[in-house]
């Protein structure tokens, strides 16, 4: 671990909170007690998720501060505190009052009247929120409070938010240090490129930056946190990762991109922590089966799902699917499967379907059951979106 960097090892992350009032541990995905469509978390898979991040970044001797918009959980994000997480990242400031974390990483701009209002209740813990403008900083400084620190942010053309120019985000931290806030450093976000000259450009500018303005660099979504620890070494005691969709992975797209993903030759490697699962509510003709779980319940952005597990009625153990359905479309509460003709599935099985891109998954659900291997309720978690 680098020099200077205290990352806490806390207690193991399966010492979480239990089972939540109104559910018995006996309750089960499939014993009839749960209606279904529900969104489920594997507990074995995302502890072993958050062990294994918090132990890369230990490895690296870098921080985390994982972006809880993923699953806004507080079951999760207590988790992953737990196993050591250096502060909790949010998209605004309405995110951070519902999460109980006493450091807070704000990604993002906060501009408007009401959100700054938000942003002055936070004044009891410490806060880095970006700025990329004297604007900004100005609505910034209209609600100073000493645990208030600005990250002066850059950014890519054609992206989105952060200074274009090395020289106006050197001139905006002067400004932040000549004022009323604190200067907490500088802040990128790297996700949205492809591997090649613009990433490596962006990570050369923060490395330029990150001489001239103290603080912490903070960059690592949930792509390319690993080409930054690599181009960022002598960083490393300053560098903050905001990794959120590790937590729970899956089994699409970020399995496919995720240096962790399932192709991973190294010593970490991700397992997928999320399903869907619902009812096959028809079977219309011999090679289309009509399942309830719609786009209300299931992420879609980033690729349908796919089909991983089934359970036969009146069974309760899941299998793995031998990979001959095939998920062909997606409505708002139906999702249609195409499957050869002599296939066994019938009215009433459960399917439990892997999701692309967790963070619109868990945004449709009110809670989420953690469960544990046999799908037997650990806990109901609820979201706070």
């Amino acid at each position: 671990m680098a020099e200077g960097l205290e990352v806490a090892d806390g207690p193991n992350v399966a010492d979480g909170p239990n089972v939540a009032d109104g559910l018995n541990v006996a309750d089960g995905l499939f014993d009839g007690t749960i209606a279904l469509p529900r969104a489920v978390v594997l507990r074995d898979a995302l502890e072993h998720n958050i062990a294994t991040m918090a132990a890369y970044c230990r490895a690296q001797g870098v921080r985390l501060a994982p972006h809880a918009k993923t699953t806004m959980c507080p079951a999760i994000v207590a988790r992953q505190l737990q196993a050591g997480a250096w502060a909790v990242t949010v998209a605004d400031p309405r995110q951070a009052l519902v999460l109980d974390a006493p450091r807070i990483l704000i990604a993002n701009q906060v501009v408007d009247p009401g959100s700054l209002r938000q942003l002055h209740v936070l004044r009891d813990r410490e806060v880095y929120c970006y700025a990329d403008s004297t604007a900004s900083l100005e609505a910034l400084e209209s609600v100073a409070f000493p645990g208030l620190r600005v990250l002066v942010e850059i950014g890519v053309p054609a992206g989105r938010t952060g200074l274009r120019d090395d020289t106006a985000a050197l001139e905006l931290a002067r400004r932040v240090e000549a004022g009323p806030l604190a200067l907490g450093g500088i802040a990128a976000f790297e996700g949205i490129l492809d591997p090649g000259p613009r990433l490596d450009a962006l990570l050369e500018r923060l490395a330029g930056l990150a001489g001239r303005i103290d603080g912490i660099v903070t960059l690592g979504g949930s792509v390319h946190f690993d080409r930054a620890v690599q181009a960022l070494p002598d960083l490393a005691p300053r560098l903050v990762l905001r990794s959120g969709c590790y937590v729970t992975h899956d089994g699409g797209y970020y399995d496919r991109l995720s240096p962790f993903g399932s192709h991973a030759t190294g010593p970490y490697r991700l397992r997928e922590a999320l399903e869907v699962w619902g009812t096959v509510l028809s079977r219309p003709e011999p090679e289309l089966a009509v399942v309830g779980i719609g786009r209300r319940d299931v992420s879609h952005d980033a690729g349908l799902p796919s089909v991983r597990h089934l359970r036969r009625h009146g069974n309760t153990t899941a299998t793995p699917d031998p990979g001959d359905l095939e998920v062909t479309a997606l409505n708002d509460q139906h999702l249609i499967l195409r499957l050869p003709a002599d296939h066994p599935l019938a009215v009433g099985d459960a399917v439990g379907l892997s999701v692309s891109h967790p963070c619109t998954t868990f945004d449709k659900w009110r809670s989420v059951l953690i469960v544990d291997e046999g799908y037997s309720v650990v806990e109901d978690a609820p979201t706070l979106f």
